[in-house]
């Protein structure tokens, strides 16, 4: 949670070497594709993440942000369990394009293994594939639920080139 809450607010954003190169070559290869941006983030960095992702040259994206105000309870939103926001957020994504398929790219570090793992369970035809940047020594475990072609642990996009 520490790291989460330092990546956020107090480092300066960095993207992970390989991954605007690997975005790029999964649009070229398949037209029409779509990149949607989900992220337990609060809505109010929407406009840095945007540019930030612009400048480094990555796809165009839609955005799903944590909604937060500080005036009221949905501040405490920002300190809860990322695992059902984005359920929240990925399962309409998901029925929305029931014809679509889906590369899950996420973290280990903090639910995203367990989270994909319950998208896959749900919506298994349009899951193609998950990748999970292994950034904590997540043990292979933490994927068990899928089947073991389904997925992918990674450090860098570079990791990825060779299975688009």
């Amino acid at each position: 949670k520490k790291q989460f809450y330092a990546n956020t607010f107090l480092r300066k954003f960095r993207s992970v070497p390989g991954m605007k190169d690997y975005f790029k070559e999964v649009k070229r290869k398949n037209k029409g594709c779509a990149v949607h941006f989900v992220s337990a983030s609060p809505y109010q960095l929407f406009e840095q993440l945007r540019n930030f992702f612009r400048d480094e040259g990555f796809p165009e994206a839609s955005y799903h942000l944590k909604r937060i105000r500080i005036k009221d309870k949905s501040l405490l939103q920002f300190f809860a369990d990322p695992f059902d926001y984005k359920m929240k957020q990925i399962e309409p994504l998901m029925e929305s394009f029931p014809g679509r398929k889906f590369i899950l790219i996420g973290d280990s570090g903090e639910k995203d293994p367990e989270i994909y793992c319950a998208i896959y369970e749900k919506f298994p035809q349009q899951v193609q594939q998950v990748l999970i940047r292994n950034i904590n020594d997540a043990e292979d475990s933490r994927m068990d639920r899928l089947p073991r072609e389904k997925w992918q642990y990674f450090t860098t996009g570079f990791d990825l080139m060779s299975g688009i």
